[in-house]
């Protein structure tokens, strides 16, 4: 955890809201949103200092060029847009904490927006106030506040007489109400699912199933070719001019902002891992997962087979994975394709890759050749460089392609993946 700011003569108008309120969106929350709300804490002298866990060098969004303060406030509003619905969906199941957090700032002030590394950070999202005039609080909205009416009762004024009596009688149906709702939310939890919430219970069902037909074979290939470690926004451009760069001018050019933003966090292989972990632990206990990896243009490793009790074990071994060398896709294919059946019994490849093979073999001719041998098997694609290099292995083997570089949606489209193949509609395809 790193400190963004401190600023002294400052103090939280309620030094409990920040903590509750950071436990509430990290709950329902991706990292990438709770992250986006710095820390506030009170350092020495009683200075109000501002902390994240993010890494890499805080900017101020007016230190940025003009292009990339375009795409800092686009990637906040992506993040509010995605909290806002989130909140909508709480507020449609009656879960409380969606008052709570509907505080949290819609149209924050750019002034308290950073950068690092390209993800953005808000400083003062909660009212602060100064300690020298503690009556003027700075709300963490840009759009000023309403003009005060022409007449305002003043708040100290008592209750009038008649309402006095009425609000004894309106607490016990009040109390009423609220435990009624409680009741419906729990007996009615499954209808209210939000994107980021899965009971531990969900998982995706297997295809056809019924006493006789076996669950399809399911293999994943888990790219570890060195373009993995590329940050996750990462363009085709800019790939190619990385790559294509010799190695003493890129040793040359460690310091240049274009190689910091490319090298920067989260890259593609965490934010991978942790989109694989929840496909692991999505998928039907009855499926074995099969995982092939990378090493080099020289060969592929079949990390095994993994059984229900066996995923702690898989998803702790892609955790440990390194990202390093060439990328043999087609290769892994052929591998892949030889853990299954494909003839008599369904089964399924679901590649997670970057890019297109970079070990001089035709991933195209080797999946039009695995269709032909064994065409009861489909190849599903998620590419994570959105580069769309790999479409030909899904479309030569009936298989779907999913293409991202969000880090928000790959978990979400991983598992789209898995239950496009692994459910009920796979047997009607």
């Amino acid at each position: 955890m790193q400190r963004v700011l401190r600023e002294e003569g400052l103090a939280l108008a309620e030094p409990l809201q920040p903590e509750r309120l950071q436990k509430l969106v990290y709950r329902y929350c991706p990292p990438s949103i709770g992250n986006l709300f710095a820390l506030p804490r009170v350092g020495s002298l009683d200075a109000l200092e501002w902390w994240t866990e993010l890494s890499g060098q805080p900017r101020h969004l007016n230190e940025l060029p003009a292009d990339e303060q375009e795409v800092l406030k686009q990637r906040l509003n992506q993040r509010l847009l995605a909290l806002d619905n989130l909140i909508t969906e709480l507020e449609k199941r009656g879960d409380p904490a969606a008052s709570e957090l509907r505080v949290l700032p819609t149209h924050p002030d750019t002034n308290n927006l950073y950068s690092i590394n390209g993800e953005p950070l808000l400083i003062r999202w909660v009212p602060v106030f100064s300690t020298s005039a503690p009556s003027s609080v700075i709300s963490p909205n840009a759009a000023p506040s309403p003009p005060p009416t022409a007449i305002r009762p003043p708040s100290s004024a008592p209750a009038s007489p008649r309402r006095r009596w009425v609000i004894p009688l309106l607490l016990p149906l009040l109390a009423g109400l609220a435990l009624l709702g409680l009741w419906l939310t729990f007996a009615h939890w499954e209808r209210f699912s939000t994107p980021w919430q899965r009971s531990e219970g969900e998982t995706l069902p297997f295809a056809c199933r019924n006493d006789d037909a076996p669950p399809p074979e399911f293999v994943t290939i888990f790219d570890t070719s060195g373009s993995m470690n590329l940050n996750i926004q990462t363009s085709p451009e800019d790939e190619q001019w990385l790559f294509n760069m010799p190695d003493f001018l890129r040793e040359l050019r460690a310091n240049d902002p274009r190689m910091q933003r490319l090298i920067a966090g989260p890259s593609r292989l965490t934010v991978a891992q942790h989109a694989f972990s929840d496909l692991v632990q999505a998928i039907d206990p009855n499926i074995d997962i099969g995982l092939v990896t990378y090493q080099g243009c020289e060969t592929t490793v079949v990390q095994g087979i993994f059984s229900a009790d066996q995923r702690p074990q898989l998803i702790e071994g892609v955790h440990r994975l390194v990202a390093d060398d060439g990328t043999p896709l087609a290769a892994s294919l052929i591998r892949a394709a030889d853990m299954v059946d494909g003839i008599n019994r369904d089964a399924v490849i679901l590649a997670f890759v970057d890019g297109a093979d970079g070990c001089d073999q035709n991933q195209c001719a080797i999946a039009q050749d695995i269709a032909n041998r064994q065409p009861r098997l489909r190849v599903n694609v998620v590419d994570i460089s959105n580069s769309g290099l790999s479409n030909c292995i899904a479309e030569q083997t009936g298989g779907r392609v999913f293409g991202s570089q969000d880090a928000e949606l790959i978990s979400k489209m991983l598992i789209d993946a898995g239950r496009d193949a692994l459910s009920e509609d796979y047997c009607d395809g």
